[in-house]
C-alpha cells in the first residue's frame, strides 16, 4: 500500500502571537502524555520552551518580537498589552506559527517539515536537467511564430520602444 502523501492541513498549527499574548501556553494530549508549550524571558531573550509531563525538554525556541502599528476602524487603539506582534525564530527565518505532527510527535516550523518547498519550483534562472534555456525558447518560438512581414516587424519593435519611453 503507498504512503499517504502528508501536507500541512494535516498538521496541528501552534500562533505563537495568540499563544504568547492571550492563552498564556499551550497544551496537547498524546498517548497519556501532555505537550505543553510555554513562552519564557530570560534578561532580555525570550524563548518559548517546551515540557512533557511537567518536565522541562532541551528543546526550545527564540521569540522575536516588532511593534504593532497601524490604525484600526472606528478609532480604537491597540491595548498596551498588545503593541507587540511576536514570531519563532527558526534558523534566520521568523514564523508565525509552530506545527505538531500528530503521528510522529514532532515539533517544528513549516520549513523543518517541508525543507524544500519554496524552492521546488525555481522561477527565473535556467533549470538544470531539461537542456534547454529561455534564450533557446525564445529563437524557436520567432523561428516559428515571428512576423514573417518586415514592415510589421519593425512597426512592433517601435512600438513597443514607444511604450516603454525609450
Amino acid at each position: 500500500m503507498k504512503k499517504q502523501r502528508k501536507y500541512l492541513k494535516d498538521l496541528i498549527p501552534v500562533k505563537v502571537n495568540k499563544l504568547v499574548l492571550y492563552d498564556g501556553s499551550f497544551e496537547f494530549q498524546f498517548d497519556g502524555n501532555t505537550l505543553s508549550l510555554v513562552p519564557e524571558t530570560y534578561g532580555k531573550w525570550c524563548f518559548l520552551a517546551v515540557f512533557i509531563n511537567n518536565q522541562r525538554q532541551p528543546m526550545q525556541w527564540e521569540l522575536s518580537a516588532r511593534p504593532h502599528v497601524g490604525r484600526l476602524a472606528n478609532g480604537a487603539v491597540i491595548g498596551y498589552r498588545y503593541d507587540q506582534v511576536y514570531y519563532v525564530v527558526s534558523g534566520s527565518r521568523r514564523y508565525r506559527h509552530l506545527f505538531i505532527d500528530p503521528e510522529t510527535m514532532t515539533i517544528g516550523v513549516r520549513t523543518d517539515f517541508f525543507p524544500d518547498h519554496n524552492r521546488a519550483y525555481p522561477r527565473g534562472k535556467e533549470r538544470e536537467g531539461n537542456g534547454i534555456s529561455r534564450e533557446q525558447v525564445k529563437a524557436q518560438y520567432e523561428e516559428l511564430f515571428g512576423e514573417k512581414d518586415e514592415f510589421m516587424r519593425e512597426f512592433k519593435k517601435r512600438e513597443k520602444l514607444s511604450r516603454f519611453g525609450l
